[in-house]
């Protein structure tokens, strides 16, 4: 098993002991003596795991634990070596989160496997936290176009009542006699058409402020944090669905468009006001002829 391996100790004669030991099982190995630089290490470094000596001047083990361990999303295993072998401080050790705490001098075939354990035990929640991310994805993010769903949005819906999230526009974006794309080609077909919209709205909006939903079957919501740039997002989108190409039925050729409709009146407290002025607005694009932008 391959893994970064952190070890503080201000004795160079046990750093090197378990430098050299544990370079012989192909570890990659980090020290430093100083414990009062022993978090910044670990920042630097990121090791999957720390060996700790517990008595240091001016710094204890049992302290830089302690503040390791406090710090949000941290989950490397620490395991203590010391000469202390009392009850009570390895009881101590052992509640400040330490997986383990070995007593020296130790016996190297024991720290060779209690190393591999705390090592294996680091590699499980990485894939837990990566199972985890998996699952987030797919309970809200529509699986069809990419974008999130109607449950992000009630999520994103109580941000916005909270503060934490904010934004200035909303725009409403609705393919254009989507039923005779179904009809003509193919839900297939339909399908393709919706994901390449979706991909061009993704693309022209910011991945870090702003959001878009899949609101309905081909309808889209966009939350803009500026409404600086809204009206030529807006345009933006329906030039490029304009240009788009999906592979059809031979000899088929259909155009496609959107239309769009924008609010600026952006009110926090309420979001049902939002949707319902940008949902005015659209019907008001496709009152008129669709292909195009009205703003309310």
């Amino acid at each position: 098993m391959s893994g970064r391996i952190l070890i503080i100790d201000d004795e160079p004669h046990n750093l090197n002991i378990l430098r050299i030991f544990l370079n012989s099982l192909h570890y990659e190995i980090f020290t430093v003596e100083d414990g009062t630089e022993a978090q910044a290490m670990v920042k630097e470094v990121m090791p999957d795991l720390i060996l700790l000596d517990v008595m240091m001047p001016e710094i204890t083990g049992f302290e830089i634990c302690k503040s390791l361990i406090s710090e949000p999303d941290f989950d490397t295993p620490i395991i203590f070596l010391s000469a202390n072998a009392q009850k009570e401080d390895i009881l101590q050790g052992l509640r400040l989160g330490a997986v383990d705490y070995l007593t020296k001098p130790f016996d190297l075939d024991v720290l060779e496997r209690k190393v591999e354990i705390a090592l294996h035990q680091k590699a499980k929640i990485k894939n837990l936290k990566k199972d985890n991310k998996q699952l987030a994805k797919l309970v809200y993010v529509d699986a069809l176009t990419g974008l999130y769903n109607r449950a992000y949005l009630d999520i994103t819906i109580r941000m916005i009542s909270e503060g934490t999230k904010k934004f200035q526009a909303a725009m409403m974006v609705d393919m254009d006699y989507f039923k005779d794309i179904n009809d003509n080609f193919g839900h297939l077909v339909g399908d393709q058409v919706l994901r390449e919209v979706a991909a061009i709205i993704q693309s022209k909006v910011s991945s870090d402020h702003d959001l878009a939903f899949r609101y309905g079957g081909d309808e889209y919501l966009v939350l803009l944090h500026n409404e600086a740039n809204c009206v030529e997002i807006a345009n933006s989108i329906i030039k490029d669905v304009d240009s788009l190409k999906v592979s059809l039925a031979p000899n088929k050729m259909q155009e496609f468009s959107v239309s769009i409709g924008l609010t600026n009146n952006f009110d926090p407290t309420c979001f049902e006001q939002i949707i319902t002025q940008a949902d005015a607005a659209l019907l008001g694009a496709k009152n008129s002829g669709r292909h195009q932008i009205k703003i309310r």
